[in-house]
């Protein structure tokens, strides 16, 4: 039986800590296991919860366990830390890679967060580094590689050559602190078999091609571009990719384009460009399943072959100076709409669907809509006619869940006469009579009591009435909810404590 990894990390820490302080202590007892007792698995996973420094402390109690930190296969490198880096530091990590090599220790794992701020000599370290890198990697082996860099916004620094023509690669992460990251002017020795490539935080110079390096890894499957900048326009042709997630925040980036994603399922973009510039996104994945934009709206998109989606979650909002006339708008946001009609889980934002009804696109036909989600982002948007359009247009709704984003403060009810239960039952939503389940979060209070009541009216196959809430709900008001509840529905009310 296998011992829990809490209870292991803190027995062993105690037995590394009891050996650091006193080596030359012997057991009493035939009973006690040591560390060095323990399978060299076992050892070396503890070690890569353990510091580099205390590594260091360890490897010199006794011949077994300097064999056990040099053998571990995998391997992170830090000097992000108050009581880490300097010369000494480096020089023993020196010397640690050196003995990796000279036994031939081949590392599956490699990690490395470093910091050169407050670096004597920048390139020297730089290139040191390297040297480790090219230690870890060119005994093969390597699947994984973390990397994550402090350098200042203005310097420059590249992957290593070997580390891209590592055939055994299949993971690669790296977070460059806003740095900026070379890529090769050529990809012909590209790792061919790198699965995962994530990177973070990166800025990438104006004549490297993003693109080309990510088309030249041919068993990519998933793609994270993390707060990517320094380009305008990006485009993606690799078509094994499956999972593909854009989060940019840098407003330079105008235009992006997926061509030909033939085995993309899942689609995040982040996307907040200039308001000024004249942006566009293109998509062609006929095998996308799930897909989820937020940002700003855009002034021309299209989405080509009409994918058969499962989940949509589209959140975007329109600048308060529109760059294009209102039916150019109204038009790409018609555009939208088609292309996540045949969506089975939908979830929108508040001031997006405003958008569509300020612009005329509401009511609209989803007749896929099983399950609808209306996420609540601001306090100034209406959100009974919204979402009465958006209702009108549904008619296989089972599931709907209307929610609210904790930075909005729960509202009192303000006196104005709320949208009682008799406009509700004017709208005749023809999914009334296959709704199962219904989730609220109040927050305009007296309209929202007031959808309720409708739906524990009207709605005969309902299973479930969830309802959360921040201040309390008087207990008259629970009472007269209760006298609309159907007999086989389950009503609860739980409070959402702050």
């Amino acid at each position: 039986m296998e011992m829990p990894t809490k209870k292991l990390l803190t027995i062993t820490s105690s037995l590394v800590q009891d050996s650091i302080e006193m080596p030359t202590k012997k057991q009493n007892s035939g009973d006690d296991v040591g560390f060095s007792d323990l399978p060299d698995e076992v050892v070396h996973h503890i070690l890569n919860f353990i510091e580099m420094r205390d590594v260091a402390r360890l490897s010199v109690v006794s011949k077994r366990c300097r064999e056990l930190c040099i053998s571990n296969p995998s391997l992170c490198l830090s000097n992000i830390s108050s009581i880490s880096g300097g010369p000494r530091f480096n020089s023993y990590v020196d010397r640690f890679m050196a003995l990796r090599c000279l036994h031939g220790v081949k590392t599956e794992r490699f990690g490395l967060r470093w910091s050169f701020e407050g670096s004597i000599d920048q390139d020297e370290e730089y290139y040191r580094v390297e040297t480790w890198f090219q230690n870890a990697v060119n005994l093969g082996g390597v699947a994984q590689v973390h990397l994550k860099f402090i350098l200042s916004s203005l310097q420059h620094f590249g992957l290593p050559p070997c580390l891209l023509r590592c055939n055994s690669l299949t993971f690669l992460d790296v977070d460059a602190g806003y740095a900026f990251l070379k890529l090769p002017s050529a990809p012909p020795y590209f790792a061919t078999k790198l699965r995962t490539l994530q990177l973070h935080h990166v800025q990438i110079e104006n004549d490297c091609n993003l693109g080309e390096m990510i088309s030249s890894f041919k068993s990519l499957k998933v793609l994270r571009l993390d707060k990517i900048s320094g380009i305008k326009g990006m485009t993606i042709t690799n078509s094994s990719i499956e999972i593909l997630s854009i989060v940019s925040v840098d407003r330079q980036l105008c235009d992006v384009e997926i061509q030909q994603l033939h085995k993309l399922y899942d689609l995040n973009l982040v996307w907040i460009p200039k308001p000024s510039s004249r942006t566009s996104l293109k998509i062609s994945a006929p095998n996308l399943q799930k897909f989820q934009w937020t940002g700003f709206f855009i002034d021309d998109y299209c989405m080509r072959d009409s994918p058969d989606l499962l989940q949509a979650l589209i959140g975007l909002h329109l600048p308060t100076q529109s760059r294009g006339n209102q039916a150019s708008t109204k038009h790409n946001l018609v555009k939208i709409l088609h292309s996540m009609q045949k969506a089975r889980h939908l979830k929108l934002t508040d001031c997006f669907v405003e958008a569509l009804l300020k612009h005329g696109c509401l009511p609209f036909s989803f007749d896929s809509v099983e399950e609808l989600t209306l996420v609540r982002t601001s306090s100034s948007v209406d959100q009974v006619l919204p979402l009465s359009a958006i209702l009108r247009g549904t008619t296989n709704l089972k599931f709907l869940n209307l929610k609210f984003i904790n930075s909005v403060k729960n509202s009192m009810p303000s006196g104005e006469l709320p949208f009682k239960m008799g406009y509700w039952q004017s709208q005749n939503f023809m999914f009334i009579h296959q709704l199962k389940k219904v989730v609220v979060q109040l927050f305009d209070r007296e309209n929202e009591i007031e959808l309720i009541k409708y739906l524990l009216t009207n709605a005969q196959e309902l299973e479930l009435m969830l309802i959360f809430y921040t201040s309390p709900v008087s207990s008259n008001v629970i009472t007269e909810l209760r006298k609309f509840k159907k007999p086989l529905t389950k009503l609860s009310l739980r409070s959402i404590i702050r």
